[in-house]
């Protein structure tokens, strides 16, 4: 029996939670679908690595993907036309029987599956847009109606609040690997009074709340030692250079050790994590944080709030501004019991919702359903 093909299509083929995402479910799930990633050739050399490595096939294109960056936009608004045409040629060669769209602002992915009239899923896990997004993603939302896949269930109320399509949408968390996020693998040493550790793992982006990360820095007291850890792109090069010049301003507190292949031994390292993002699907790198028993302290973005209970699981700050976070690593440092609670929670909860498996099982269930009718 031939097996049933599913386009995976990246406008933004720089390599992060999205993309990491779907490599997860197209590996655990080869068996059963014959999977193809149609990337970006743009700023693709890590994403194409990890595609290799997994052995899993993948098309380069050419495709601008939508940007804030001057230079960026104009190319993306002027070859939108050009590039749409391609995509739907692209497309009609390769015979897909689902196309799936990765993210939000990818409209051209959207609109040349809707014109070839082929099922169309849209993955949804941002809630923190420009207004102009949201405006078009309603609009085609409207036109086409897409099958919709959320990541969470702020992702759902930021989005579809008022929309009548429920049917159309399903709720699928992004996975985590507890195979490689596997904290037996490295020794689990206890939080040095002397000297703690706190690690955020976060690109060098606004939406990351990096600023707020700094201001905590700034703010803590003597004995702390921060871990920045996450990549950047050539088209926010002011924004890093902004950064780059407050590091300076903190080199004995913050260490920024840029981006990181093996995320596990980085993790196995630090005592806390935080999470000071505006707006995430997951988000994941604190979870996986969770499958290595580390605490964690975040916003409330993703599916913190609906997943996990302030100093049961975790502790969710009030506001996402630096003096909250620094009473609640005071409150962990000094709390042993509150912190193995928190740990052993969150692993539980982490373990029961965010495995490859029972992910990869929900993604294979809702594309065989999408087929068959």
């Amino acid at each position: 029996m031939t097996k049933k093909k599913i386009i995976y299509i990246d406008e933004d083929a720089r390599y992060g939670g999205p993309q990491h995402r779907m490599i997860l479910v197209a590996n655990q799930l080869r068996k059963d679908f014959d999977f193809l990633f149609l990337i970006s050739s743009d700023e693709n050399k890590l994403f194409k690595r990890k595609l290799i490595q997994y052995s899993l096939n993948f098309k380069e294109i050419k495709i601008t993907r939508l940007s804030k960056h001057k230079k960026t936009l104009i190319k993306y608004l002027f070859f939108f036309i050009p590039e749409l045409i391609s995509l739907i040629l692209n497309l009609k060669k390769l015979n897909a029987d689902i196309v799936q769209v990765n993210s939000t602002p990818h409209f051209k992915a959207l609109l040349a599956s809707a014109i070839l009239r082929i099922p169309t899923i849209w993955v949804l896990e941002d809630s923190n847009l420009p207004y102009q997004v949201k405006i078009i993603f309603n609009l085609l939302f409207f036109i086409f109606k897409p099958k919709i896949i959320v990541t969470s269930q702020i992702v759902k109320k930021y989005y579809l609040k008022n929309q009548k399509f429920s049917k159309k949408i399903r709720k699928i968390y992004a996975p985590a690997s507890i195979k490689e996020f596997n904290y037996k693998k490295f020794k689990n040493k206890k939080i040095n009074t002397n000297l703690i550790k706190i690690l955020m793992i976060a690109n060098l982006t606004k939406i990351k709340g990096i600023e707020i990360f700094l201001d905590i820095v700034k703010k803590s007291p003597k004995g702390f030692k921060f871990i920045l850890c996450g990549g950047f792109t050539n088209t926010n090069q002011n924004y890093v250079k902004y950064l780059t010049n407050e590091f300076k301003l903190f080199k004995k507190k913050l260490n920024y050790i840029g981006h990181v292949n093996y995320i596990p031994k980085v993790i196995s390292k630090c005592d806390i994590l935080l999470c000071t993002s505006l707006s995430e699907a997951g988000p994941m790198t604190s979870i996986e944080g969770m499958l290595m028993k580390k605490p964690l302290i975040s916003n409330k973005v993703g599916v913190i709030p609906e997943l996990f209970q302030n100093k049961k699981n975790t502790l969710i700050v009030r506001k996402n501004e630096a003096k909250y976070f620094l009473k609640n690593i005071k409150l962990l440092i000094s709390n042993d019991r509150l912190k193995n609670k928190i740990i052993e929670d969150a692993y539980k909860v982490a373990i029961k919702n965010f495995s490859i498996e029972t992910i990869s099982k929900k993604y294979k269930n809702y594309y065989k359903y999408l087929i068959k009718n």
